[in-house]
């Protein structure tokens, strides 16, 4: 990975010190402006309301395509899908089972003679497999199913549950496309560092985003991220934010936005609110210039909800203007805790009373309609509205049990989970 070198680092540090009031040695460290989940738009989809979700998955079972291979890879989508439904209705053990038997369909798929290829759509329900372990506070469980994938780019086998690949079966599969070893290899790098973060342990990140051989610039992005993260839990605040700046000036519009808002969270947590805010406040007009001049999409939105959170952290009442921006855009492309965060801030820091009567009614749907459970939202309804009374899995998704029978053949497990 490319890291400022001793010349270009001590040249953007005499910068850092010349802006800030003291060393970030010297200066309080405040690390409520940092956080842990990436930016990097590795994989991140649109977390749609689960009513409607569990019954697009179904319908699309319902007509499968015609060829083999397309109607296989159809049904391993529909079991991942499914399972990140059960992982949002607050299901992870119903989430995990998913993914296990989408791993025997593969197996199941790749058993006749001349179908070894159809094993590569296992991989896709390990790595959400190793995701959702991180995500549900078994960062051991994660790293486990990782480094079963990482011994088979050893040169080791893969067994997992149903699913075998041997060394000469992983060397035909690589001949016939010579990008699998390497695509597979990057999304073991990216979502060891995602275990790592989610366990908070910070020093195994570092070490794992300073491991050479990433040649992917997606991994490179997720590496220096995750870097800057653990540099700052570390106390290491020097080091993240003469990278952090020298990042953000890079040319590339994805990158120049992630660390942009990384080098202000770093400031600000370091002790130079000034000049975190100067800096997110650019990032936040670069955004909302980019939502005015065309459809937002799922990562400018990030950008912008992490750019009122911290300008909102800061005390600026203008993180509002940037809220009301993009609370239509967040409603338009359907991601619910995006729409909902934002709507959040509205309510919480808005003066104006109509936009956060509007505001306030987005969470209404939220907390009532969209299948998830978001305390944070719940709070600020029950607070205007009183006790929200509590929804089965039934009532949140209505397809999603139909839809999980469909796939494993029994009822889901009923009980104080379906609340």
């Amino acid at each position: 990975m490319s890291l400022p070198d001793e010349d270009r680092g001590a040249r953007h540090a005499g910068k850092a010190r010349a802006t800030a009031s003291a060393p970030p040695s010297r200066r309080r460290n405040d690390l409520r402006f940092i956080s842990d989940e990436p930016l990097s738009p590795y994989d991140r989809h649109v977390r749609r309301e689960l009513g409607s979700w569990s019954s697009d998955i179904a319908r699309a079972l319902a007509c499968p395509p015609e060829e083999p291979t397309e109607r296989a890879a159809e049904t391993v989508r529909a079991f991942q899908e499914t399972a990140l439904v059960a992982a949002y209705l607050d299901r992870p053990d119903e989430a995990r089972l998913i993914l296990n038997v989408a791993l025997d369909f593969v197996a199941h798929e790749a058993a006749p003679p001349g179908h070894a290829e159809a094993r590569l759509l296992g991989f896709g329900p390990l790595i959400e497999l190793a995701r959702l372990d991180a995500r549900i506070g078994r960062p051991d469980e994660s790293l486990h199913v990782l480094e079963r994938i990482g011994g088979l780019l050893r040169g080791g086998n893969l067994a997992f549950g149903a699913l075998d690949i041997t060394p000469p079966e992983w060397k035909a599969l690589t001949e016939r496309d010579a990008s699998l070893e390497s695509n597979l290899a990057g999304a073991v790098a990216i979502e060891t560092l995602r275990a790592h973060l989610a366990a908070g342990r910070y020093r195994a990140t570092i070490e794992a985003a300073l491991a050479p051989g990433a040649a992917d610039p997606v991994v490179e992005t997720m590496q220096r991220e995750a870097l800057i993260v653990a540099w700052c839990r570390t106390g290491r605040g020097e080091d993240a934010l003469v990278a952090a700046a020298q990042w953000a000036a890079e040319e590339h519009p994805i990158r120049r936005a992630i660390f942009e808002i990384r080098h202000a969270e770093a400031l600000a947590a370091f002790g130079d609110p000034v000049r975190a805010h100067a800096v997110a406040e650019e990032a936040a007009g670069r955004v909302e210039q980019r939502m005015l001049s065309g459809p937002a999409t799922l990562f400018d939105l990030a950008i912008a909800a992490r750019a009122t959170r911290l300008l909102a952290g800061l005390g600026d009442p203008l993180a509002t203007e940037l809220c009301r921006a993009a609370l239509p855009a967040a409603a338009a492309v359907g991601d619910v805790p995006l729409h909902a965060e934002l709507a959040l801030r509205i309510v919480e820091t808005d003066a104006r009373e109509d936009a956060r009567a509007e505001a306030l009614e987005a969470l209404r749907a939220v907390a009532s309609g969209s299948g998830y459970r978001i305390p944070a939202v719940e709070r600020a309804v029950e607070r205007e509205d009183g006790p929200l009374v509590p929804r089965a899995v039934k009532e949140r998704a209505p397809s999603y049990p139909a839809l999980f029978a469909r796939l494993l053949g029994f009822e889901p497990e009923r009980g104080p989970r379906a609340a």
